[in-house]
């Protein structure tokens, strides 16, 4: 199914895509963040260090290449298949618009997955990290993600102008460069 592609488009390489899109904004945003307050790559080694070294206290954090590299890995494979599963419903919602009620309560369920599970499992370290912060990271990721998927897939737009206007939408066009 993951190859399976709809109106062109294969639903593995559109959600790897969009997710690494998604994994890039975010990893920008956040190294935006903690060069303007005077620690580059805080963030990335805070939830390293904790997730895979057991960092309780983040005034004991010591930026280090590993913690880093391994939360990125962890980052980038989260995103993609954030990415997959958004590419599947999209091409699905492509195919039966009335589905389009699932992307809104997969992002809602998404979003408070990631808060509970940051609250959980890195209470002690959620002063270190604003909320404020992670939750733009968030929107970015979601904004520019849906922007390619949206670009890339003429067929959903045609597909929900057509739900929401209740009649035959005029066609999509393809988008710019393709």
């Amino acid at each position: 199914m993951l190859t399976k592609r709809y109106g062109g488009h294969p639903i593995l390489r559109d959600g790897l895509v969009a997710g690494l899109i998604g994994a890039g904004s975010v990893a920008v945003w956040f190294l935006l963040v903690d060069i303007f307050s005077g620690k580059p790559l805080f963030t990335p080694a805070v939830i390293g260090s904790a997730a895979f070294f057991g960092l309780r206290d983040p005034v004991e954090l010591v930026v280090s290449m590993q913690p880093v590299l391994l939360y990125s890995v962890v980052h980038i494979f989260a995103f993609a298949v954030v990415g997959i599963i958004a590419s599947t419903m999209l091409a699905e919602t492509e195919r039966d618009p009335h589905l389009s009620w699932l992307l809104v309560e997969f992002f809602v369920v998404l979003e408070f997955g990631f808060y509970a599970v940051v609250a959980l499992l890195f209470t002690p370290l959620l002063a270190a990290l604003a909320w404020v912060n992670v939750a733009v990271g968030n929107l970015i990721a979601a904004v520019t993600m849906g922007y390619y998927l949206w670009r890339v897939r003429p067929g959903l737009r045609h597909a929900l102008l057509e739900q929401l206007m209740g009649h035959e939408a005029p066609e999509a066009t393809q988008p710019r460069g393709e």
